[in-house]
């Protein structure tokens, strides 16, 4: 009986530190969600960059710039404007 007395003495704390816990793991879960979705956003401008940039070469830029106008990089120019929007927003 002593013991039920003791653990009904406690039940409030325990309550309040486990709603606490969770509390806390969905603020961790929410954060990480934030960082997913930041990586892949990142990753976007990173894939539409290297995609603009070619491997780094005068020759290659100039590729790029001179392709950005056929209709086949117009995807990927949205892409990486929309990357860089999110990306300052």
């Amino acid at each position: 009986m002593e013991v039920d007395m003791n653990h009904q003495a406690y039940v409030g704390t325990y309550r309040a530190a486990m709603d606490a816990a969770t509390g806390e793991l969905d603020g961790l879960f929410e954060e990480a969600k934030r960082l997913r979705n930041r990586m892949e956003q990142i990753d976007s401008a990173i894939s539409a960059l290297k995609v603009l940039v070619g491997n780094g070469t005068e020759d290659s830029l100039a590729g790029a710039r001179a392709q950005e106008a056929n209709s086949d990089l117009a995807p990927v120019k949205q892409q990486f404007d929309a990357a860089l929007g999110m990306a300052f927003a």
